[in-house]
């Protein structure tokens, strides 16, 4: 018997979205979603125009549950946290021993209780990621077959599907070693990344037409992050040069289910799972907002350091800023041997973030600057710092630690996961 892989069989592992805004729920399933409002609409409504506003809240829930997780695994998996637990999989997101084979990582859904068959897990990144970008893929393919008679808005909707699945292409492209879509053969990063920038593109040209500047911002972030991504230097920089000052959007999270529970703040602050990293404890920093609670973590040995950027579990978590567009336009001056212009982009955006100048000896000071003002604006926040550790290869955690190779609190070695595998059971199918 042909056995699926993971990516096309999310309703396994009771993939739900929960909606932000409404009380909708919707669910990747064989018969593809199952929304709730007041009762139960049967699955042949969902060729309905009249739910279409639904089908995208539920799009940017779904992408909310994997940006979440991704946003908290790849925390944790980086250098801004070690680990302060002794309970697996739980240590092993902070020692970079999560591999292919752990349920936690491959099957976890975006719930904080239950079991895996509840969608229970830590930091679940394949599951909640395929469900996400499985929807916006299907949805788009919806309101492109109603008409605008039919459904108010549809081309500024249609953006915004756009838009987040350009996002989650993204997220694979930047951390995924290999990406398997829809039965097909694993994927390069550089492929994810691929199409992202044609979602983005498609976006921007929606958003434009329907006059939506929120949709437009968002995408054209997403852009210029994805150009960066694939070293498209000339490319990033223009499109990151038209996104409007003071654009910022967050994911969204929340506190009436565990769902929408902000992952970083539950599992690092709540249960003091995860502690800060040494090197960001000395920062000093307004962007690094960091804070020694003078009170044990979970291994009662270690000192609990907490990230105050998310000071409750419904914080949300940024998405995509003028700011990060603003790194990303510096960065690809640099890439071209633009060090002036680098300088004075940086120079700008630290001005509005109430900080002093830089200046760059060379191209490649330039650049390292650039990365470290990445490390902190962009700190604990969308995988950003796996995604830089990566692309410049930088040292892992452990290179350089007080224990050379092992977490410095609890003794163990780090593992070698430095990108993330591709799932055993995405691989065999099972």
């Amino acid at each position: 018997m042909h056995k699926r892989p993971l990516s096309a069989r999310l309703c396994r592992w009771g993939v739900v979205a929960a909606l932000a805004s409404t009380a909708v729920t919707v669910s990747a399933c064989n018969d593809l979603l199952d929304v709730e409002l007041r009762g139960r609409i049967p699955t042949e409504r969902l060729d309905d125009p009249t739910l279409a506003s639904v089908l995208v809240t539920g799009v940017i829930g779904d992408f909310e549950c994997a940006y979440n997780n991704y946003t908290g695994g790849n925390s944790v998996h980086s250098d801004e946290y070690e680990t302060a637990n002794s309970n697996t999989p739980l240590l092993s997101w902070g020692e970079r021993t999560i591999g292919g084979a752990d349920d936690d990582y491959a099957v976890g859904g975006c719930n904080n209780s239950g079991n895996f068959a509840n969608g229970f897990s830590n930091f679940g990144l394949q599951v909640p990621m395929h469900a996400a970008r499985f929807q916006a893929e299907d949805v788009f393919a919806r309101l492109s077959g109603w008409t605008d008679a039919q459904v108010a808005n549809r081309t500024a909707m249609m953006a915004t599907v756009r838009a987040y699945a350009g996002f989650t292409y993204t997220l694979f492209g930047e951390t995924y070693c290999s990406i398997a879509f829809d039965w097909g053969a694993p994927q390069t990063p550089a492929a994810s990344l691929a199409i992202a920038e044609a979602r983005f593109g498609e976006a921007i040209t929606l958003a434009q037409t329907a006059n939506n500047t929120a949709a437009l911002d968002l995408a054209r972030v997403g852009l210029a992050r994805a150009r960066m991504d694939l070293k498209k230097w000339a490319e990033a920089s223009a499109v990151a040069a038209l996104v409007t000052p003071g654009f910022s959007k967050t994911a969204d999270r929340g506190v009436e289910t565990d769902r929408r529970w902000n992952k970083v703040f539950y599992l690092a602050t709540d249960l003091r799972a995860f502690t800060i990293g040494d090197a960001y404890r000395t920062m000093n920093d307004v962007r690094v907002p960091v804070l020694d609670t003078h009170s044990p973590a979970f291994n009662t040995s270690v000192n609990l350091w907490i990230n105050t950027k998310y000071t409750s579990r419904s914080s949300p978590i940024r998405l995509a800023s003028f700011k990060e567009a603003q790194l990303i336009l510096a960065e690809a001056q640099a890439q071209q041997a633009l060090v002036s212009a680098a300088q004075q982009t940086i120079n700008a955006y630290r001005a509005g973030t109430g900080l002093g100048p830089l200046s760059f000896a060379n191209q490649a000071d330039a650049i390292s600057q650039i990365i470290e003002e990445r490390r902190r604006e962009l700190s604990f926040e969308g995988g950003h710092r796996v995604n830089d550790l990566l692309r410049y290869q930088l040292p892992w955690k452990g290179a350089n630690g007080s224990t050379a190779g092992a977490n410095p609190y609890s003794g163990r070695p780090y593992g070698q996961t430095t990108c993330w595998p591709l799932p055993i059971k995405e691989a065999s199918g099972v």
